[in-house]
């Protein structure tokens, strides 16, 4: 295209200058005409520098900061739809058997999951300033709204009366400023909204290897408010400090607030540890409204290196506490509670273009600190194969079947999933970047 530009442009010239006089007599144009061709030639002559010259004195500047305003920002975004069904909860509409679907919940339906429009600068350079705006529609942005209960807009599970329905909020998942402040190798703060920081799987995230989400990602809020430093101190370690609202919340519920640790070694080759990422986070503080007291605690460790060309291996351990007395839907309260889980994956990259993504989990929570098993408390398993198949550059088809069991309920009844203690999932998903 570089080249035929400039070859098209000099045929066009020649052309008609020889084109021109044989069919354009002066006498068949005005003076006035003739003034105007000649202006509009010269005005084509004129270099960028020599036409921004003719602005005013007023215009010129208020033009070029306008433009420096936009430099370095990017735009995108994605769309996600899936189809999801499951084999112990046939009626459309909302899951009732399977809560750590939080975000994945409606079945037998096709689903707009997400729609996300972002804005974004980046900051590589010390002293340089940015941003991020991420704004969502769809079923995922009305249950992260949390400004009440959604409730199934289908016929199948009416709304009780008076209440109202879901599918109809619009939210920012990311809204912060960020500044690359020049203090020794580059000290970065981010202030606003931002994906919580806590575990291998990023909430939401249509990246992550598989399409539904782990036990282990309802632990921690999807989003948090306030700020972080992060820091490099070698090209091997990084370091980053969080100090937000709690639960996630858009205002603070407490006089306290919660705060954070992400820790990030990359070690160098040995053996078949290869491409090793070393990862700890944890974030503490209280998590329950009106209660400074009680400071939930959680800590993340996941391994992750590449033993052999295009396989990756990860694995995530989880350990959380609570002390708070927490009612449990039979009426009994427990409190000093804790939960724990340990998720493996797998990952195979057959080409560029289609991998395969197999997780296997086991999660504790007989105390019922994540209330994921719909009753008291309970320990689950789940195993999910997930094929990530690249269609085209921006297009992800993503066929997945999930298998969910639940292990043992010590304190209930044997079968607490809408009658069944296990559940298989599939689901088919397709996005688009751009």
């Amino acid at each position: 295209m570089r080249l035929v530009r400039p070859v098209s442009g000099c045929v066009f010239i020649l052309a008609a200058s020889i084109l021109i006089p044989m069919q354009i007599t002066a006498a068949e144009l005005t003076d006035d005409e003739i003034g105007q061709f000649r202006g509009l030639l010269e005005e084509r002559s004129l270099t960028p520098r020599e036409k921004a010259g003719r602005l005013s004195d007023g215009e010129a500047p208020v033009l070029r900061g306008l433009l420096e305003q936009f430099k370095g920002i990017t735009f995108g975004g994605y769309i996600v739809n899936y189809y999801q069904y499951e084999s112990v909860d046939p009626p459309a509409g909302d899951s009732r058997a399977i809560p750590p679907k939080l975000y994945n919940k409606q079945v037998n339906s096709f689903t707009t999951k997400d729609i996300e429009l972002w804005l974004y600068k980046e900051t590589p350079e010390p002293g340089d300033v940015g941003f991020r705006i991420s704004l969502n529609w769809g079923d995922r942005a009305r249950r992260l709204t949390s400004v009440g209960p959604v409730r199934d807009d289908s016929a199948v599970q009416p709304n009780p009366p008076g209440t109202p329905t879901g599918g109809r909020q619009t939210t920012f998942s990311q809204a912060y400023v960020t500044w690359n402040i020049p203090v020794g190798n580059g000290l970065t703060t981010k202030f606003g909204k931002f994906p919580n920081w806590v575990g291998y799987e990023r909430k939401w995230s249509i990246w992550n290897p598989n399409f539904s989400a782990s036990y282990i990602s309802k632990i921690t809020p999807g989003r948090s408010t306030g700020f972080w430093l992060s820091y490099d101190f070698t090209d091997r370690f990084l370091a980053n400090y969080y100090f937000t609202n709690t639960t996630g919340t858009f205002v603070n519920n407490n006089k306290s607030f919660s705060q954070g640790l992400k820790l990030s070694y990359s070690p160098p080759d040995f053996a078949f540890f290869k491409n090793t990422e070393i990862t700890f986070d944890a974030m503490w503080g209280p998590e329950h409204a009106g209660n400074n007291s009680d400071w939930r605690q959680i800590y993340d460790l996941t391994i992750e290196f590449s033993p052999i060309e295009n396989i990756t291996l990860v694995t995530d351990s989880n350990w959380s506490y609570d002390p708070t007395r927490i009612v449990q839907p039979s009426g009994r309260a427990k409190n000093d509670n804790k939960a724990w889980g340990v998720v493996q994956y797998i990952m195979y990259e057959f080409t560029d273009s289609v991998e395969f993504a197999l997780r296997g989990e086991y999660f504790w929570d007989q105390d019922n600190l994540e209330g994921l098993s719909g009753g008291d408390g309970a320990s689950l398993a789940e195993v999910t194969g997930t094929i990530n198949l690249r269609l085209r550059e921006n297009i992800l088809f993503r066929p997945e079947v999930r298998y969910d069991k639940i292990i043992n309920v010590p304190d209930g009844p044997s079968h607490i999933w809408n009658g069944h203690n296990e559940n298989i999932t599939g689901s088919i998903a397709v996005s688009y970047q751009f």
